[in-house]
């Protein structure tokens, strides 16, 4: 009897222990799987039930591995979600970027609109006080002329004068001043009223028609800074 326990127990040492099923590697099985697959050989081989209190401990070890997998999901989850966030992020500040670069564009654009429109201002308004101040010039010329009888380049004189009225008064027209506009079509009108007196021979009535062309320019020359 004695003899048969021996030998029954020898048998059950040799047996081999319980491993990983086949084609898994042992290195990725589940540890609280090989664990208990460990203890459930030990068992066998010993021919003895596991305690209750390894049966415990591995029952803790399954629960902690299975805890740490759920908090390594979330955090790999919440990851994830963080990754696009910043993504999101990123194209809204690029987005943001652009924008501004266009309103910065938007702006230097306009200011330079600005700065050129009042250059062509100051620009016109320096043409016009030229044209304005070179006709009263030029009709002050002829009047000297005329007082003496003398008519020599006058009607030539009077035509260049009014030329120069007539780019005055457009010029006083772009920068919206109307009224000196009207005041240098209104002394070119005269200009031309001398000029044919001059042509009559008339030259009472081509110094008078001068005067007025003259008095009209006058105060059409103070709008225009002459």
């Amino acid at each position: 009897m004695i003899a048969a326990a021996a030998a029954a127990a020898l048998l059950l040492a040799q047996a081999p222990a319980a491993g990983p099923p086949a084609g898994q590697d042992p290195a990725t099985a589940d540890p609280a799987a090989a664990a208990s697959a460990e203890l459930d050989a030990e068992g066998a081989t010993t021919g003895r039930p596991l305690s209750r209190g390894v049966q415990g401990e591995l029952r803790r070890a399954r629960d902690e591995i299975s805890a740490v997998r759920g908090e390594l999901d979330r955090v790999t989850r919440e990851l994830g979600d963080a990754r696009a966030q910043l993504t999101s992020e990123q194209a809204k500040a690029a987005a943001l970027e652009r924008r501004v670069g266009e309103l910065e564009q938007a702006r230097a654009a306009e200011a330079a609109a600005r700065t050129q429109a009042v250059q062509e201002d100051a620009a016109r308004s320096a043409q016009r006080a030229q044209d304005t101040a070179a006709a009263a010039d030029g009709m002050r010329g002829a009047q000297a002329a005329l007082a003496q009888g003398d008519t020599t380049g006058v009607d030539a004189a009077l035509a260049a004068q009014a030329d120069a009225l007539a780019r005055s008064g457009e010029a006083a027209r772009g920068q919206g001043q109307a009224q000196d506009a009207a005041r240098a079509d209104i002394a070119a009108q005269w200009i031309a009223a001398a000029r044919a007196a001059l042509a009559r021979g008339d030259l009472a009535q081509a110094r008078s028609a001068l005067a007025q062309a003259q008095a009209q320019t006058a105060r059409s020359g103070a709008g225009a800074g002459y």
